[in-house]
């Protein structure tokens, strides 16, 4: 072996990369934002849950865990309710995670002596929320228990915690992690195959010099984009009925909602997703820009979507990045119609803003091509 010969070509490696200067800025931007993603996004710690409460109480007592439940800003109560009904309305809408029921006559139950059974009602499709939610309910009226227990003391007087929590989980309340994550692998495969598959698919003809071969004939440009697409349409489409087949059959994920709603979120997700793979192929020249351009897109998409990790958890900044990530309006409406049962009308948000996702990637897609054409 000749030192000088590897020297050489270590060289000429290291200029072709200089030569990329695309390819360098990912290579020395990704790690850093990944650690970044994991070191704020991977928090269990949730914060700020939208709460819903139904006081029929409306006493000191009552009063006072509203304030413990606002104390260490883990819950914020954000609607007040006159029923049951709205309040499961808010959290079918997924405007509140966690309803409150307060029974009336708080106060005296509690001079009498008597138990005081508060009824939380809480998002159990996401376990790992659940849990959480659930331990923070705890800890507000331990310290409220605590305090009673305290003034009881002084009085000379002794007896058991006077507040009992009763939480009720809805849409999940088996507490099963596959029918949250069906949902979400759907979601992955999609992203997979119609933004990575297809970012490739396009890039591969530019360097084998294919594509100029196809615009040379009489193939428009839309046909050719059509085409070259359909097949990862459809595959995305074959592997979402195959997971969701699966999911339901052997991991008994439900299906509450419509099948047809479903299919139709399905295909404007893919749609969205196709011209993100379309609109990153035609701004690369060489398959592995294509690969970093997927992957800085693919992995906010798994962090920041709610997919593993509850956006509550996340801090205030990053929460509002995860507005910009199509993957979480796939997911709320997803699991809004697979476990929770809703119609359109529950889902509008979500629907409204993820066909604005599709027709802004459509318009990107469809400049980027016309310009790499001309």
């Amino acid at each position: 072996m000749s030192w000088n010969r590897i020297l050489a070509i270590a060289r000429k490696e290291a200029l072709e990369l200089r030569r990329d200067p695309v390819l360098l800025r990912v290579v020395l931007i990704l790690p850093v934002a990944m650690l970044l993603l994991f070191g704020y996004a991977v928090n269990f710690n949730l914060k700020h849950i939208p709460t819903a409460v139904w006081d029929r109480a409306n006493d000191r007592i009552a009063r006072a865990l509203l304030q413990e439940l606002e104390k260490d800003g883990r819950f914020d109560v954000t609607f007040r309710v006159g029923d049951e009904a709205e309040l499961r309305r808010l959290i079918d809408r997924q405007q509140a995670r966690v309803g409150l029921v307060l029974p009336p006559g708080i106060l005296q139950k509690v001079r009498a002596g008597e138990e005081v059974r508060l009824r939380a009602l809480i998002d159990g499709s996401d376990p790992t929320f659940a849990f959480q939610a659930q331990v923070g309910l705890q800890k507000a009226v331990g310290r409220l228990n605590a305090r009673l227990l305290a003034a009881r003391m002084l009085a000379g007087e002794s007896g058991l915690p006077p507040l009992a929590l009763e939480p009720e989980l809805l849409y999940n309340p088996e507490g099963s992690t596959a029918a949250f994550m069906v949902p979400g692998i759907v979601g992955i495969i999609i992203t997979q195959i119609a933004v990575i598959l297809t970012g490739l698919a396009i890039v591969r003809e530019k360097e084998t010099r294919m594509l100029e071969s196809l615009i040379a004939t009489p193939v428009r440009p839309g046909e050719l984009v059509t085409g070259k697409v359909l097949p990862y349409l459809v595959i995305a489409f074959a592997d979402t009925l195959l997971v969701l087949w699966v999911g339901h059959v052997v991991f008994d994920v439900p299906m509450r909602g419509s099948r047809a709603l479903l299919l139709a979120l399905v295909f404007l997700f893919v749609l969205g997703s196709l011209a993100v793979g379309i609109a990153i192929s035609a701004r690369s020249r060489t398959q592995i820009q294509a690969i970093f351009g997927t992957l800085v897109y693919y992995l906010p998409s798994i962090f920041l979507s709610g997919l593993f990790f509850p956006i509550e958890g996340m801090p205030r900044a990053l929460q509002l990045v995860t507005y910009l990530i199509p993957l979480r309006y796939f997911l709320a409406a997803a699991r809004g119609i697979m476990l929770r049962g809703v119609g359109l009308e529950a889902l509008l948000a979500p629907f409204a803003l993820l066909a604005a996702f599709v027709a802004a990637a459509l318009a990107l897609a469809t400049l980027s091509f016309r310009k790499r054409l001309l």
